[in-house]
């Protein structure tokens, strides 16, 4: 979602330079939020054992299990990279919200959440026009109108408009 974020953000200020484009994350759901804590506990436990698991298994006065010993002692590097990998894939897709929402002026003017779907330019865009070029072309967002903002919440994880 951020190279949706950019070009909107380029389409907005090419159009009209000098308009402020914020991004910001879109909150995660309250019930996300410690799930995502829990799978990066795991994922850095993991990675531990990796990286130290027969010692684990030794203070912890275990013998080392014949899987560990022929799948991730053998490989450490291997297996380490592999919970690296698979642990942050899942942690991003957890943490991702799928929101794409744009404000302007104050105002709501699109929602992913919504519709469902990525914006449209005209949908974008109208907004704006209307505000800066006014009805018949008239330009009533000039130099004495306060400086109005595109923002957003919501694009995933990453930043908003």
């Amino acid at each position: 979602m951020r190279g949706a974020f950019v070009q909107v953000m380029e389409l907005a200020r090419r159009r009209y330079p000098g308009l402020e484009v914020v991004g910001t994350p879109y909150p995660l759901p309250a019930w996300k939020v410690p799930v995502v804590k829990a799978l990066q506990v795991v994922q850095f436990g993991l990675l531990g054992m990796c990286l130290a698991g027969d010692k684990v298994f030794a203070a912890l006065g275990v013998p080392v299990p014949a899987w560990y010993t022929q799948n991730v002692a053998s490989n450490r590097f291997g297996a380490a990279m592999g919970v690296w990998f698979v642990g942050n894939m899942v942690v991003t897709n957890m943490q991702n919200t799928g929101a794409f929402e744009v404000f302007f002026n104050g105002d709501l003017i699109f929602s992913k959440l919504a519709e469902g779907r990525m914006p449209s330019v005209p949908e974008l865009i109208s907004p704006m026009q209307a505000f800066f070029e006014g009805p018949a072309g008239l330009h009533v967002g000039g130099a004495g109108a306060s400086r109005p903002g595109l923002t957003g919440a919501g694009m995933g994880h990453g930043p908003e408009l």
